[in-house]
């Protein structure tokens, strides 16, 4: 399978997840975000091209899961991937943990300026308190599931990466 198709893949499937099963499981009104984790991670491992495309596929889809303004995600998930695939050049060899905790702070950054925007566009009134504590929340659960998310982003993009070269020269 080619990446376009694998990527496309993840993407539905995240969409479905993301519509099913993680709507269900609520922890103090916070759920997983699976699209957002996916541009994340998408970005972190694909640079910053993966990850817009990434990004802007999975906010459309998101705009359509929960029937906000076309577009109103696009404008946090695609900017936040590049931003990502950024900051990955700067931690090189960090620690497991320091990963977590920056994956869950990306999230929490995207989902509240995801409704910060959404507040701008006259979308459902929340304090600024309560969504700030949903968006750290949704940062916590959905690095908690961000394990297998990270393998399958890594399996959908591993043809995008070039291998190694190995030039041959006629008669030698």
């Amino acid at each position: 399978m080619t990446t376009r198709i694998r990527s496309f893949v993840v993407l539905v499937t995240a969409a479905l997840l993301q519509a099913t099963i993680f709507t269900e499981f609520r922890f103090l009104g916070a759920s997983v975000e699976v699209l957002l984790l996916v541009t994340i991670l998408a970005g972190y491992h694909g640079g910053p091209e993966h990850g817009s495309i990434f990004g802007f596929f999975a906010s459309l889809l998101q705009d359509v899961l929960t029937g906000a303004p076309f577009g109103l995600h696009a404008m946090v998930y695609a900017p936040l991937a590049v931003g990502v695939s950024s900051l990955e050049d700067r931690l090189v060899e960090s620690r497991p943990v320091i990963y977590g905790l920056g994956l869950a702070l990306a999230i929490s950054i995207g989902t509240a300026l995801a409704g910060f925007t959404g507040l701008l566009f006259g979308q459902t009134a929340i304090t600024s308190s309560l969504l700030i504590n949903r968006s750290i929340l949704a940062g916590i659960t959905s690095a908690l599931v961000a394990a297998p998310i990270n393998k399958i982003i890594l399996w959908s993009l591993s043809l995008s990466t070039p291998g190694a070269l190995e030039l041959r020269i006629p008669g030698k």
